[in-house]
């Protein structure tokens, strides 16, 4: 009875671990999606990423940057102006999204059809740095044409506390479920 008891509770310690670095990996690849675009986004650092780059290609960039962008939708013009908007988000663990940014802001209408400028960011501490990819998906849709590209992005740095404090309390929640598994003599 004792030994099933501690085998159920190490048993419940392997899965709990393997769920959690499971769900904490980073994804590693996703589906890229176009739709009739082209665009660019060129940091610092030297890394520039375009809608045809793999997206199994890990790119480190820094955690704050100006970063250099173009895009353009595949339409003509518009007469008038239209609605149109976009953004991009980064998928964090556990199934966590972070909008790094959004357009247009404030909300309005274009006749245009491409955008190039600079764009200043910089990511919140909550956002994995120095642990692998992270996937990011640009998003435009505008006139009933709607495109999305995904590239694997990683953030320069060391992980931090963060990661340390999530370590420990994985390891004194293991040995909370080792010790509530084992039997207590009474003297």
């Amino acid at each position: 009875m004792y030994r099933r008891k501690r085998l159920a509770a190490l048993g419940v310690l392997f899965g709990t671990v393997v769920l959690m670095v499971a769900a904490l990996a980073a994804p590693a690849s996703g589906e890229v999606i176009q739709s009739g675009c082209s665009g660019s986004a060129a940091f610092s650092n030297g890394v520039t990423v375009f809608e045809y780059t793999p997206v199994e290609e890990v790119n480190e960039v820094p955690e704050m940057d100006e970063v250099i962008y173009t895009g353009m939708i595949d339409l003509p013009p518009a007469d008038e102006p239209e609605p149109f908007s976009g953004n991009v988000t980064v998928a964090l663990p556990l199934g966590q999204r972070w909008t790094a940014a959004s357009w247009p802001v404030p909300p309005g209408e274009t006749e245009t059809v491409e955008a190039s400028g600079t764009y200043r960011y910089e990511v919140p501490g909550f956002v994995p740095r120095g642990t692998g990819g992270l996937l990011v998906t640009a998003f435009h849709q505008q006139r009933g044409v709607t495109c999305e590209v995904a590239v694997t992005m990683a953030l320069a740095g060391d992980p931090g506390a963060v990661a340390y404090v999530a370590t420990a309390g994985t390891v004194v929640f293991g040995l909370g479920l080792g010790a509530a598994g084992s039997r207590r003599r009474i003297s």
